[in-house]
């Protein structure tokens, strides 16, 4: 964020729409998932006057996996086409997190500290 008084440029990220009861390709956990749009924009006194750089991504909520789309598919999503999980780029992995409990566990445990599930 750059700010020079009474003018400055900020990122902003804004749910756009849910989707509920699907299958998260990362951890295959029946979840919930949310198509976030990601801009960055200009203001005057905190007023937005135009905006630039949008991007859209889904996340789930059972993990901490971030899917890139692509923008004409973020626009089918956002009139009523079905979460296709296919059409979705991974940008942000599983990494160390467990799969089945969702906790952070380090690079070198290969069961989860918390449920004792094996990882990977």
């Amino acid at each position: 964020m750059f700010f020079f008084g009474i003018f400055g440029i900020q990122n902003r990220e804004k749910i756009i729409k849910e989707f509920d009861a699907v299958i998260c390709p990362s951890c295959g956990r029946l979840s919930r998932a949310e198509l976030v749009e990601v801009f960055t924009y200009f203001h005057f006194f905190f007023i937005p006057i135009f905006q630039w750089n949008r991007r859209y991504f889904v996340k789930y909520r059972c993990c901490p996996a971030v899917y890139a789309v692509e923008k004409d598919y973020a626009e089918e999503l956002k009139t009523g086409a079905r979460l296709d999980a296919s059409r979705l780029h991974k940008v942000f992995g599983h990494g160390n997190y467990c799969p089945d409990c969702g906790s952070y566990a380090d690079p070198a445990f290969n069961f989860c500290p918390y449920c004792g599930r094996k990882l990977n």
